[in-house]
Parts: C-alpha cells; structure tokens; sequence
C-alpha cells in the first residue's frame, strides 16, 4: 500500500489585496473631522440663508428701484427740455408782442399826426388840431416807455418837434404845419426802423 501523501495543515487563505485598514485613532480622527466639516457645512448654509440671502434680495429690490429713479430722471430731464422750448417760444412771442405794441402805437401816432395836419390845412373853418396833438402826444408818450436806447432819444426829439408844433399852432400856421410834416417823416421813419428790426 502506499502511504497517503501528508496533507499540509490548513491555514487561512492571505487577504486579497485592497484598502489597508486605518488605525482605530486615525478612524476617530477621521469622524471627527467629517463631523466638524458637515457643522461648518450647516453654520455655511445657515449664514447664507440668513443674512446673504436676504441682502442679496435687498441689492436686486435697490437696483430695480435705482431704474425706475434713473427712468423717471430721463422723463424729468424731458419735460424739462420740452419746458426749455415752450419758454425760448414764450420769450419769442413777447417779443413780437412788444414789437407790436410799438408799432401801433406809432401807427396811431402816425394817424392823428395827418388828420392833425388836414385839421390845419383845412383853415379856420375846420376844428382845431389841439385833441389830435393831445392824442398824438399820449401815443408818443406810450411809445417812449416801451422803446429803449437812441429810439427813445428819436421819440424824444419827435415830442419836442410835436410841442413846437402845439406852440405855434394859433400863432403861426405855416410852422406849426411845417413841424407836424417833420413829426410825421420822423414817425415814419421810426416805423420803418421798428418794421425792419
């Protein structure tokens, strides 16, 4: 018979190769670490909902509310351009209104300086041209307040020319006539200055 062959004794089998097992201080060190990083995670998220988050709500409810000032700025500025234009055209229209408010009165002044003139060619038999001189005279008063610079020196002289005339109505005919013929080129060239002005 021949000998059974020796059975090596049995002993566990080597463990397959893989992670290495940690040391039991190195594993606590390990939790606590996780431990400690998922709280910092918490107290993170927590910050954030807390006070990030509702600043950031308050930046976005600034910004929207910054474009709607800046909106309403450019609408201000607007109205304020277009305010701008309807005054520089108020200023426009004042000004043509003064000028004419001018240039009535010196066609008034014109109109009762002939019929003045007719009144005195006209001899004794017509009326006498003392109202239409007193008429002339309170145009050319009028006249002078709404004038400025050397047009109101040429309506000064035109009054003084206009007083000579009043003066010589009754004792010279001929000069009195004489000076409502130079009131009445002046007035007229008077309205041609305030014509082509």
């Amino acid at each position: 018979m021949t000998e059974p062959a020796a059975v090596p004794p049995l002993t566990p089998p080597p463990p397959p190769p893989g992670r290495p097992r940690l040391s039991p201080w190195l594993q606590r060190a390990l939790r606590w670490a996780t431990g400690l990083l998922l709280v910092f995670a918490l107290g993170l998220g927590a910050t954030w909902l807390a006070q990030v988050r509702p600043l950031q709500l308050r930046v976005e409810a600034l910004e929207q509310e910054r474009a709607a000032l800046e909106a309403r700025a450019a609408d201000l500025q607007l109205q304020v351009q277009a305010m701008e234009a309807v005054r520089a055209e108020n200023v426009s229209l004042k000004v043509d209104q003064a000028r004419l408010e001018q240039q009535r009165l010196v066609l008034q002044a014109m109109t009762a300086t002939a019929q003045a003139q007719l009144a005195l060619a006209g001899g004794p038999a017509v009326d006498t041209p003392g109202p239409l001189l007193a008429q002339v005279e309170g145009h050319l008063a009028a006249l002078q307040e709404v004038l400025a610079g050397s047009m109101q020196q040429d309506v000064r002289e035109l009054r003084d020319r206009l007083a000579l005339a009043a003066g010589e109505v009754e004792s010279d005919r001929f000069a009195a006539r004489r000076d409502l013929e130079i009131l009445a080129n002046g007035l007229r060239m008077l309205e041609e200055q305030l014509s082509g002005a």
